[in-house]
């Protein structure tokens, strides 16, 4: 004898309502709310992977609800690498430069090798009197090419 078609979908929602109540127990892993048009949504309380569940051809099958939570989170972690990686580039430039890191003792005293120095007033006067005499020799070759040629 052939078990009913009705008969059997009840059984499997009575299946789906007892193996997983509304509320779920302690330690239940799914949560069953019905939904539009005689479906249900299963909530993994484990996981936080939502499905639908519902009846097609004449069976029950449950698919999963697109999360973009996922999509988020896997973006998010990526940016938190990118950044510790930006962050370790930072420590990496500021110990070759040997400029002290603000807010805490200046961990690279005892550093062997080159140090970055802002030059004193009588350094950027040399270097700025040796731009000015450059600027005055151009000037005066560009008159004396002037003179001489009377095209420019």
């Amino acid at each position: 004898m052939q078990t009913p078609p009705i008969l059997v979908s009840v059984c499997a929602l009575l299946l789906l309502l007892g193996a997983a109540p509304e509320r779920p127990e302690a330690g239940g892993r799914y949560q069953i709310t019905p939904a539009e048009g005689g479906a249900f949504l299963r909530l993994d309380t484990q996981t936080g992977t939502v499905s639908v569940c519902q009846r097609k051809e004449g069976r029950w099958g449950c698919e999963a609800v697109p999360d973009d939570r996922r999509a988020l989170q896997g973006e998010i972690s990526r940016l938190e690498s990118e950044n510790k990686e930006l962050q370790g580039t930072i420590r990496r430039l500021e110990e070759l430069l040997a400029l002290p890191d603000p807010g805490s003792p200046d961990r690279r005293a005892g550093r062997s090798g080159p140090r970055f120095q802002v030059p004193s007033e009588e350094e950027v006067d040399r270097a700025m009197d040796y731009v000015e005499r450059m600027m005055r020799k151009f000037r005066d070759r560009i008159r004396s090419f002037k003179n001489s040629d009377g095209s420019l």
